[in-house]
């Protein structure tokens, strides 16, 4: 059996990849990978390519530095912000050199491989830098009136253990401003009236609260992503379940992900493509469709459930109501007798 982890892992890996983005780790800045010597199989081998630039932006025409063995070789970047060095012997050792604005950029030690190597240097841009000044500024703020929307990697989870269906919400709340953002009360979200047992994850921020059947978030939002994570147990009979979901601010992109055991099955006449994938031999059903509108709701079937027959329950029933039945009869009749004798 997959832990919950382990499936929203699985699903964020595969968003990202629909997204061409990552999902759950957040990809270092250009700066943090300054420096860095990656080997990499689109550069031809003994060739290493110097990408030189300041900040986010590709820096044209300016000379870079390999030093190969200790013997300097220079070179010229291109429109794409890259300087060519080839025909560098295997074992050589090296470090890229560039000076930007006074700032002397080098990179890591490194020895040519039976592969291509990049290198990115990247200067400092005292614009980029007066804007992170200016956003941490204003995210130590006041408040502003504004909205959130629950992210494109929020997502939801059907998970099987014996004989219970446990519904988990990972949701990421998003405050796209600067600033943070006062939504004019706490994001309340009101679970399927069946949940049971809800509650809020570890993962969560500490504003989110279960209290019964609602999940409460308070405000104001923070600018970037406020993660909430919940869960609860939704009951069922028979063999289908069903959910609906209101939500209270817009979901940008619909995605529920179930477990494929013994032919569980999902279906939502609002999901666009539902498609098997298999995770380390676990198979999973993977429904998505477009976002959500504030105060419309997800309304999804969850089919071939283990579940027990009903009729045995129902012939019981009918036979304790007859007995029942028969008793009063028999009880009301004798007693009309002797009142009539």
């Amino acid at each position: 059996m997959r832990t919950l982890a382990a499936l929203a892992l699985t699903m964020a890996m595969f968003v990202a990849a629909a997204h061409h983005a990552a999902a759950q780790v957040q990809m270092p800045t250009a700066k943090e990978m300054s420096g860095r010597v990656l080997p990499v199989p689109d550069v031809p081998v003994g060739t290493v390519t110097v990408r030189v630039m300041r900040g986010d932006k590709n820096i044209v025409g300016h000379v870079a530095d390999l030093l190969v063995d200790g013997k300097r070789r220079t070179a010229t970047t291109g429109a794409d912000g890259r300087a060519s060095f080839s025909g560098l012997a295997k074992g050589a050792k090296i470090k890229a050199v560039a000076t930007v604005d006074g700032e002397r950029l080098e990179s890591q030690d490194a020895t040519i491989v039976e592969s291509g190597l990049r290198i990115v240097l990247v200067a400092t841009d005292p614009e980029q830098v007066k804007r992170e000044e200016e956003d941490r500024r204003l995210a130590a703020g006041p408040a502003a009136a504004g909205t959130v929307v629950l992210g494109p990697e929020s997502r939801v989870i059907a998970e099987m253990s014996g004989d219970r269906l446990s519904i988990y919400y990972l949701l990421q709340i998003v405050n796209s401003a600067r600033t943070p953002v006062d939504i004019g009360g706490p994001l309340i979200f009101e679970l399927p009236r069946e949940a049971r047992g809800s509650t809020v994850l570890e993962e969560s921020t500490p504003t989110a609260t279960a209290n019964g059947p609602r999940i409460t978030v308070l405000g104001p939002f923070a600018p970037g992503v406020t993660p909430v994570q919940a869960a609860y147990e939704l009951p069922y009979s028979g063999p289908t379940a069903r959910l609906t979901q209101t939500w209270p601010a817009a979901l940008q992109q619909l995605t529920v992900m179930v477990q494929q055991i013994g032919g569980l099955s999902i279906a939502s006449s609002q999901f666009t493509a539902t498609r098997d994938i298999n995770d380390q031999g676990q198979a999973l059903i993977l429904g998505t469709g477009p976002g959500l509108a504030a105060g419309q709701a997800l309304t999804l079937e969850i089919s071939g459930l283990p579940h027990r027959p009903e009729w045995p329950r129902n012939l019981a029933l009918a036979l304790v109501g007859a007995i029942i039945a028969a008793g009063l009869l028999g009880a009301y009749g004798g007693a009309r007798r002797t009142r009539t004798a």
